[in-house]
C-alpha cells in the first residue's frame, strides 16, 4: 500500500488528485490524501471580473471536501508548514502526514514585502481578498492618473493586461479622466505570448490611450506615486500591480538553492533530487508563465508517472511540454486567444474574436459547477473552436 499525499489544491493539486484517482481506480489499497489551507477552490482566472463588479466571488468557488469525498479521497483543511523529504513527512497546522509518494502543488507565495509600500498602497487581483479590496478602491476612485502592471519576479502578466483594459473601459463609461500607465519588466510587450500577440497589445494600448513603460523595475510605491528602478516617479491615484512571486517556505527543503524557492523538476514532473516527489503548478522551477493551464498539464503528467511507479499504468513515462494558453478579455465583447510553446516553435496560435470571452465564461462555469473537470478529470487541453467561430487569426499560416 502506498500513502500518497498531495500538498495544495489549486489547479495543480486538484487535477493531480482527480487524474490519480482515475488511474488507481482498480488499486484501492493505495490511499490519497489532499491537504490545503483553503477549504474552497477558487477559479482565479475570473478574479478580474470580481474586482470590477462583474462577477461574485461565490460564483467562482466550490467546496473541496464534498468533491473529494465523492472520489474517495481524504481531504484535510490545514496549512502546510513544512516538508521533510528525508523523513517523508508533511507538517501541517493539524499534525504531520507520512507519505510514500508526495505531490507538491502549493502554488506561489505573494511577496509584496519585497517592494516597499506595495502592500500598503498597491492593489492586485491575485486572490479573492485582494480582488474585493480592489473593488472597494474602485468604488472610491473618481479618476486621475493610474499605474497598472506587474512587478519584477512575477511569472504571469495576463491579469494585469485585463485590469488595464477594464480600468480604461470603466473610466470611459463613467466619463472619468486621467492617464493610465502600464509598467512591466519584460523586454517587449507580453514577450512570452510571442511577437504577434505582443504587437497586437501595443496597438490596442495605443488605441485606448494606455502608455506602456517597459522594461522597468519597481523600486517602491508611495501613496501618490510609483518610483521605478531608475528613480523615475509616476504620479498615481490608483496603483494596481501584481506583486512578486516566491515559492512557499514550506517547500524550502525541496527547493535547495533556488533563489526564488521553486522546486527544480525534470520533464516527468519528478523533483530532481527526490524521486518520490512530484511537482505541479506554480511550485515548479520552470522559466516562463505560471498559469492554471500549465498547472493542469503538469498535473496530468505527474499523476500518470506516479501511477506508473505504482504499476497502475504501463508504457513509457510521459514528459511535460511547456506551453502557455490564455484568453484575454479585451472589453467590448472582444477577446484574444493565445497558445504558444515555450520550449520550441511547435505551437503558435493567436486569434481575435467575439466568441473568446463567451468561451472563457463557459469554461469557468463548467469548471466550478459541473463534474467535467473536478470529478471526471477531462482535460480542456486540445479543445478548439471551429475556425469559423474562432475569429481573426493573428498569425499567418502557409
Amino acid at each position: 500500500m502506498a500513502r500518497i499525499v498531495i500538498a495544495g489544491s489549486g489547479f495543480g493539486g486538484l487535477i493531480t488528485a482527480v487524474r490519480l484517482r482515475r488511474h488507481l481506480r482498480n488499486l484501492p489499497q493505495h490511499t490519497i490524501t489532499v491537504v490545503a489551507k483553503d477549504p474552497q477552490f477558487l477559479y482565479r482566472p475570473s478574479l478580474v471580473g470580481v474586482a470590477f463588479g462583474e462577477q461574485d466571488l461565490k460564483h467562482i468557488t466550490f467546496d473541496l471536501a464534498p468533491t473529494y469525498r465523492r472520489l474517495g479521497i481524504e481531504f484535510r483543511a490545514a496549512a502546510v508548514t513544512g516538508i521533510d523529504p528525508e523523513a517523508r513527512t508533511v507538517s501541517t497546522t493539524e499534525g504531520d502526514l507520512a507519505y510514500d509518494k508526495l505531490v507538491v502543488a502549493l502554488g506561489e507565495r505573494l511577496a509584496p514585502e519585497e517592494i516597499p509600500g506595495l502592500a500598503e498602497y498597491g492593489y492586485s487581483v491575485c486572490n479573492g481578498e485582494e480582488a474585493l479590496r480592489l473593488r472597494a478602491a474602485l468604488e472610491q476612485y473618481t479618476g486621475g492618473p493610474a499605474v497598472v502592471g506587474f512587478c519584477q519576479n512575477v511569472q504571469t502578466g495576463g491579469p494585469a493586461f485585463e485590469v488595464a483594459l477594464a480600468l480604461q473601459g470603466r473610466m470611459a463609461r463613467l466619463h472619468q479622466e486621467g492617464p493610465i500607465q502600464f509598467v512591466d519588466p519584460l523586454p517587449r510587450m507580453w514577450a512570452p505570448a510571442g511577437p504577434e500577440a505582443g504587437e497586437f497589445m501595443v496597438r490596442t494600448f495605443a488605441e485606448r490611450g494606455i502608455t506602456r513603460r517597459g522594461p522597468v523595475t519597481i523600486k517602491r510605491v508611495e501613496a501618490d506615486r510609483v518610483v521605478l528602478g531608475d528613480d523615475t516617479e509616476l504620479e498615481s491615484r490608483l496603483t494596481i500591480l501584481l506583486p512578486p512571486f516566491r515559492g512557499h517556505e514550506a517547500q524550502r527543503a525541496l527547493a535547495g538553492d533556488n533563489p526564488r524557492g521553486w522546486i527544480e523538476t525534470d520533464k516527468t514532473m519528478r523533483a530532481k533530487r527526490h524521486p518520490d516527489v512530484f511537482v505541479a503548478g506554480s511550485a515548479v522551477g520552470f522559466e516562463g508563465p505560471k498559469q492554471g493551464h500549465t498547472a493542469m498539464l503538469q498535473a496530468e503528467v505527474a499523476a500518470y508517472n506516479l501511477a506508473r511507479d505504482l504499476g497502475a499504468v504501463s508504457g513509457p513515462e510521459r514528459e511535460y511540454v511547456h506551453e502557455m494558453s490564455c484568453v484575454l478579455d479585451l472589453g467590448g465583447g472582444e477577446g484574444l486567444f493565445v497558445r504558444r510553446s515555450l520550449w520550441n516553435e511547435e505551437v503558435r496560435e493567436a486569434s481575435l474574436g467575439r466568441t473568446w470571452p463567451l468561451a472563457k465564461e463557459a469554461l469557468a462555469y463548467a469548471f466550478v459547477n459541473t463534474p467535467i473537470f473536478k470529478e471526471w478529470g477531462i482535460s480542456a487541453h486540445g479543445l478548439r473552436l471551429p475556425r469559423w467561430l474562432a475569429g481573426t487569426d493573428l498569425i499567418s499560416r502557409s
